[in-house]
């Protein structure tokens, strides 16, 4: 059972990012600020003046002088030298909690899932990844894992803050979510790992891993479906100066990028839509490298089910 408050969970995230080396100045209950940690390489200057906050209950931070931005996982990955940002934060966390409890300071963090319980699940099959494009590598950074007993992709549902809140089982024609009403609206399947500039918005976890599998200089993040939140809208505005909506190509995906036509907040550099063109795939998962490439490069502020 979780045991942990927001005040319980702000002293955690504070914890672990003085582990970090980050000069932390002030801890409160929805933020926590100091010098920032990428300040130096950023600029070339240390960062005199405290000018970097965290949002403690999303783990999204920016340094208000740099301008640098990201997650508490990237930032984990960044300065711990950890390439996979979603254990390295889940351990921090964990440490940090049992750091405490030994001193007799604090009750330690319990996820509802764990790790441990997760990675029991096996890597996916290198045919299943080749059927649709995914370097089994890159599926690996993003912890997708496989059921051999269903033959099902198995999905992490990880928060902003890099903590497990469960996992999303993907068969053909089928999926269930584990724990059972697990809040998946409540963050974005690669947010823990973003570090980009403009997102590629799309619906299916398994094309943000296809998409990385062949770009770099374009993050993808997925909405697990078609229906998209507020909460995750936020999220999206907060680490993406740039957009570009790639929902499904298909009437449930249209119409929810005709609602996000009307709902997307402000992003500095814009929003574009993805061209299909004439294209017949669904979404970027079908879609060869030459199409994705060529529908990044069209991509228009007009939507492509009006063009």
């Amino acid at each position: 059972m979780k045991t942990s408050t927001v005040t319980t969970g702000t002293t955690d995230i504070a914890h672990v990012l003085q582990e970090l080396g980050v000069d932390v100045r002030r801890v409160g209950d929805r933020e926590i600020s100091g010098c920032c940690p990428v300040h130096e390489r950023t600029t070339g200057k240390a960062d005199r003046s405290p000018s970097w906050s965290m949002n403690a209950i999303s783990g999204l931070w920016i340094c208000h002088s740099c301008g640098a931005r990201g997650t508490l996982s990237s930032l984990v990955s960044e300065l711990s030298g950890n390439p996979d940002s979603v254990m390295a934060v889940n351990q921090l966390l964990m440490e940090s909690g049992l750091n405490r409890l030994k001193s007799g300071d604090a009750v330690p963090y319990v996820p509802d899932v764990d790790w441990i319980t997760y990675n029991r699940f096996g890597h996916p099959p290198v045919r299943e990844c080749v059927k649709r494009n995914i370097d089994p590598d890159v599926a690996k950074a993003h912890g997708i894992r496989w059921n051999y007993e269903k033959s099902a992709w198995i999905i992490p549902i990880v928060s902003p803050l890099g903590e497990l809140m469960g996992w999303q089982e993907k068969g053909f024609g089928w999926f269930n979510n584990t724990p059972k009403g697990v809040k998946k609206g409540d963050t974005l399947f690669g947010i823990e790992r973003f570090i980009a500039k403009t997102a590629l918005l799309v619906e299916s976890p398994l094309d943000v891993v296809r998409f990385a599998s062949a770009f770099t200089n374009v993050q993808s993040l997925a909405t697990f479906g078609a229906y998209v939140t507020s909460k995750q809208l936020k999220t999206l505005s907060t680490v993406a100066s740039k957009v570009i909506v790639a929902m499904d190509n298909d009437s449930t995906g249209i119409e929810s990028a005709r609602n996000l036509f009307k709902s997307l907040p402000r992003f500095k550099n814009g929003v574009l839509w993805f061209a299909y063109g004439t294209s017949k795939a669904k979404d970027i998962g079908d879609m060869s490298d030459d199409e994705v490439e060529n529908g990044l490069r069209n991509s228009s502020v007009v939507p492509w089910w009006l063009t």
